[in-house]
């Protein structure tokens, strides 16, 4: 479990500049936003600190983003995921838990 931290704080700062940059934010209004310095949020973009919990925090809600985007960004990065996110919400409740039952039965059967 540790390592998969690791690897999320590692893509943390790409993440974090690419979102960013996609809403429009420039470094500097966007670290007056989440009251940190333009220097420190550079620090954290480069991967050169890590953020604090609640900068990670202000960070997410300042971005309007699912903490998702930062913790399991492999689910944000193909169009096929986004296709069966999006067939999924169109299944009813039952729909649902049979799909849940389904991929874990495939992934204990690896």
């Amino acid at each position: 479990m540790v390592n998969n931290i690791e690897k999320a704080l590692k893509q943390l700062g790409p993440i974090l500049k690419s979102i960013r940059k996609e809403k429009g934010y420039s470094r500097e209004k966007f670290a007056e936003r989440i009251g940190i310095t333009p220097r420190h949020l550079t620090a954290i973009e480069n991967e050169e600190r890590k953020p604090s919990c609640e900068i990670l925090y202000s960070i997410i809600r300042s971005l309007g983003v699912s903490a998702d985007r930062f913790l399991f960004p492999e689910s944000f990065n193909n169009d096929e995921g986004d296709e069966i996110k999006n067939l999924y919400m169109q299944c009813s409740e039952r729909d649902k838990k049979i799909i849940h039952n389904v991929i874990e039965t495939m992934l204990e059967n690896k």
